[in-house]
């Protein structure tokens, strides 16, 4: 069974050993096997060493057994958070008139019903007073004693109460309206949904048409992670498989999702196929358009649990030093994983190969 060699310091095999060895026994020096190119010079990382007469000192390297287990076989994704459409709303005005007052500006927390602006329309007005005139009109045939009447004035009250709604109005306005019988100057514009506010298109004096674009409000409690997967990885992938996300503001912690989209096509311009998942954002720690990187769970493989501490990071590699008989010790090129605490990472060891 192979033994990993725990580094207490980050290229201990390839620089600090070799000193101290040198200091505890000089007539023993270790072996260093390393590979260059004629004119370049070596590379700082090194492929096996001879321990020293004594072994090395187990402050800075002690060796442990690792256990083989049947871990998440992953593939690394790369892409970013967006908002999720599904969850962003424009408000826009539903009649003409003028934008007289702004209540809430960009980064704003606004609930369902809240106002955002107060609008000055004439269109507005007269809507009030003809529901104001039916209104009156039932009271008139309440008393008249005709049925048809009365059934018609009711029918015009409730089509001058549906305009006011179609107009922007909530059933809170209807109801001051009735109750004090005086048409409001200004018409409330209010939150459709919760969510931030995270455009204005107008200013303050600003004249509205039916239909322009006054804010844009999105619930950023929950994100979209939009990724990207590679061609040699298109046929692992499948809806419903479980994703990791790390953020680089967020190093320490994890945020899992599913996959729930997977694109119709390749993208033209990235060449990859992209993917999506639902991220549940309650803190609002997460940010649209931060850049994340993933582990797609795609299946289970054999492979060996190590400490990060043993793991060797030079250029875009990862190695860990395997202890051999006699003394020696071996880098390995190993595929790392970390897995979902963040504490320890997953190695695959590779046979011994003339590569290394």
């Amino acid at each position: 069974m192979a033994f990993v060699a725990v580094l207490g310091i980050g290229i201990y095999m390839g620089r600090a050993s070799h000193d101290r060895a040198k200091a505890a026994n000089a007539s023993q020096p270790p072996a260093f096997l390393t590979s260059a190119e004629p004119g370049k010079p070596s590379e700082p990382a090194i492929l096996q060493v001879q321990a020293p007469a004594g072994g090395f000192d187990p402050k800075y390297v002690r060796s442990e057994l690792v256990k083989k287990v049947h871990a998440p076989q992953t593939i690394p994704v790369s892409g970013k958070l967006v908002f999720n459409v599904e969850r962003l709303h424009l408000v826009s005005a539903r009649v003409v008139g003028r934008l007289d007052t702004i209540l809430v500006f960009e980064g704003a927390n606004v609930t369902t019903g809240q106002p955002l602006a107060e609008l000055y329309s004439p269109d507005f007005i007269s809507a009030q007073s003809e529901y104001l005139l039916a209104r009156n009109t039932v009271r008139i045939f309440s008393d008249s004693g005709s049925a048809d009447l009365l059934n018609d004035a009711r029918a015009t009250e409730e089509s001058a109460q549906n305009r006011l709604r179609i107009l922007g109005a909530s059933d809170q306005d209807i109801a001051r309206l009735a109750s004090t019988g005086t048409p409001s100057t200004h018409l409330a514009i209010r939150a459709p949904i919760n969510g931030k506010i995270i455009k204005r298109n107008m200013d303050p004096g600003a004249y509205l048409n039916i239909g322009d674009a006054l804010m844009s409000i999105a619930d950023t409690n929950q994100l979209w992670f939009v990724g990207n997967i590679y061609e040699q990885d298109l046929a692992k992938v499948r809806v419903g498989q479980q994703l990791q996300i790390q953020a680089a503001g967020f190093p320490d912690q994890r945020f899992g999702c599913r996959v729930n989209m997977i694109a119709a096509s390749i993208d033209a311009t990235t060449h990859t196929l992209p993917i999506r998942c639902d991220i549940s954002n309650p803190k609002g720690a997460l940010r649209p358009e931060m850049f994340v990187t993933a582990n797609l769970k795609v299946g289970q493989r054999e492979g060996f649990i190590v400490p990060k501490s043993s793991v060797l990071r030079i250029r875009d590699s990862s190695y860990v030093v395997v202890e051999q008989p006699g003394g020696k010790y071996e880098r390995r090129l190993v595929p790392i994983m970390n897995l979902d605490d963040g504490r320890v990472a997953m190695a695959f060891f590779p046979a011994p190969s003339a590569a290394l």
